[in-house]
């Protein structure tokens, strides 16, 4: 897969959504058009699979770049902690999720 940025560049952008960010969290948003079929399909989905949406997101991030991840132990362990962490979690009703 070819890369639309550098490294160099990436850790740039990311540098700055730290300065800008007040929170603990960098939020990257998904949008999905009501109009389309394919999106409310998919909306769907992600809503019976998960109980967080950001969570699915996560994971197939690290689906898609399990080859570029795995070269990065810290972040893989990351993944793997997150993993167990789903399991301990108490649900609780947060809005558009139960958690």
């Amino acid at each position: 897969m070819g890369y639309l940025r550098s490294e160099e560049e990436v850790e740039a952008m990311i540098e700055e959504m730290k300065k800008k960010s007040k929170g603990k969290y960098i939020t990257q948003g998904v949008t999905f058009n009501k109009e389309s079929e394919r999106h409310m399909e998919l909306l769907k989905y992600a809503l019976m699979y998960t109980t967080s949406f950001s969570g699915l997101g996560k994971e197939l991030l690290a689906d898609k770049f399990e080859k570029d991840i795995s070269k990065n132990k810290s972040i893989n362990k990351s993944v793997q902690d997150y993993n167990s962490a789903i399991d301990t979690v108490e649900k609780k009703n947060t809005g558009n999720f139960l958690l």
